[in-house]
């Protein structure tokens, strides 16, 4: 639902560390250098607190090049042009806190740690911006998923209103700097999984498998939405998951509709509602391990066993999803796998007995009736695929589609290699015999 080194084995709680031959983030910052060589690339560390969370979550893209995930505030800037990188760390946390406990302190010894050139208090920025300001430098940003304006462009940089909204001071202090949006870059340079980001994937894939079954079995008629994400959720941590990767989603009839779930992230009641006989449920679940998310979804019926003209409808979307499935490897690109896809579908057609089927397939045949249908890239976050798959990128597989206003949805996780796709998430039952059976 919801985008090229190594991490070595070292866990950071707190301010102990444990010894690696090379600090986390290392090889990484030194890749978007040269990515980026001809500015700096700036990234934010998430600065707000929430009471009601279940703990700090770090912003993913300051997580990746850093591996610092309870240092709160911070600014990361990599020099493209020097190589170098710097750290500026905030003096204080919260006013009714103190200093919080981060994951470093200014100093040589934790530049020296965390393997960083500087780790400076925060105060030394303005003296890093104004010695690279008269060179007229580009300031690289990374925007953050589902982010809305926060305030309107009249009171923004003229040149860079896109720009985070922590960016925009500096903008306006030294106007000779440029600002650009490299959020795709970085999401490229994440494609690629290392082996212990692809074993943190495995355990979360593991872990959402037993979450969505859980879900599956917790709907019947009469019960609320929310009371099954809660059971998602709780699943999640007994698994040994650090929880949902975000909210699930178990949205029923009209809310199983794409794009009204995405509705749920601006409302306080997250769209809950009552679920009904007969309607189809959006089940859209992900446990997050060693912050890494799980991704995996179906669609199964309120009642526990689908209408006729459901069943053959969603049989035979199952079988242009393992059509396409069997397509999945590297070089290949998105649209060569809804190529394979949607012939596959035609090729039930002729047998189709259903208005449902027939309509569906007629419409989905056509992708601009399909807008949503999507392969992305999964990792600390999701973004699309920067070109033809890659060896070592963990993808998800995930057609979405709709007819007569209801939604059929289906996405699994899988590791692309050069021959084809590792299934990460096995176990879960496809045609609707199997989750009729599942759901008993």
């Amino acid at each position: 639902m919801r985008t090229l080194t190594c991490i070595l084995a070292v866990a950071l709680i707190g301010s102990v560390y444990a010894a690696a031959q090379t600090p986390v983030g290392v090889e990484r910052r030194q890749h978007a250098a040269a990515a980026l060589h001809d500015g700096i690339l700036l990234l934010h560390a998430k600065s707000t607190l929430e009471f009601e969370a279940d703990g700090f979550r770090q912003e993913p893209f300051f997580y990746y090049f850093t591996g610092l995930e309870n240092t709160v505030g911070a600014v990361l800037a990599i020099d493209g042009k020097t190589g170098e990188s710097w750290l500026f760390l905030p003096p204080k946390g919260p006013s009714r806190g103190g200093r919080l406990v981060l994951d470093a302190q200014p100093g040589a010894e934790a530049a020296r740690r965390l393997g960083f050139e500087h780790v400076v208090d925060w105060s030394e920025m303005e003296t890093f911006f104004s010695g690279r300001a008269a060179q007229a430098s580009v300031l690289y940003f990374a925007n953050a998923q589902f982010k809305s304006p926060e305030l309107p462009s009249n009171l923004l940089s003229s040149t860079s209103p896109a720009a985070p909204i922590w960016l925009q001071p500096i903008l306006q202090k030294w106007p000779t700097f440029e600002a650009k949006d490299a959020t795709k870059q970085i999401q490229g340079l994440m494609d690629v999984q290392n082996a212990d980001e692809i074993a943190a994937l495995r355990a979360a894939a593991k872990a959402t498998v037993r979450a969505l079954l859980a879900g599956m079995r917790a709907i019947r008629p009469n019960v609320s939405q929310r009371s099954v994400e809660a059971v998602v959720e709780s699943t999640c941590w007994k698994e040994g998951a650090h929880g949902a990767a975000g909210w699930p989603w178990a949205m029923a009839g009209e809310n199983a509709v794409i794009p009204r779930p995405f509705a749920s992230l601006a409302r306080y009641d997250h769209l809950n509602r009552t679920m009904l006989p007969g309607e189809l449920v959006r089940m859209d679940v992900g446990c997050e391990w060693d912050h890494y998310v799980g991704d995996l979804g179906t669609t199964v019926p309120v009642s526990g066993h689908y209408a006729d003209d459901q069943r053959e409808t969603w049989n035979i979307f199952v079988a242009a999803y393992q059509a396409g499935a069997k397509a999945l490897r590297a070089g290949v690109t998105v649209d060569q796998v809804f190529e394979v896809w949607r012939n596959e579908l035609a090729a039930h057609r002729a047998s189709a007995k259903s208005q449902l089927a027939q309509h569906a397939i007629d419409s989905w045949s056509d992708r601009k009736n399909v807008p949503f249908w999507q392969v992305h890239t999964t990792n600390l976050l999701f973004a699309l695929p920067s070109g033809p798959l890659k060896a070592g990128t963990t993808i998800n597989y995930e057609p979405i589609a709709s007819v007569d206003g209801q939604g059929f949805f289906l996405e699994d996780t899988y590791l692309i290699t050069r021959v084809g796709a590792e299934l990460l998430t096995p176990g879960v039952p496809y045609s609707a015999e199997d989750i009729e059976a599942a759901m008993r």
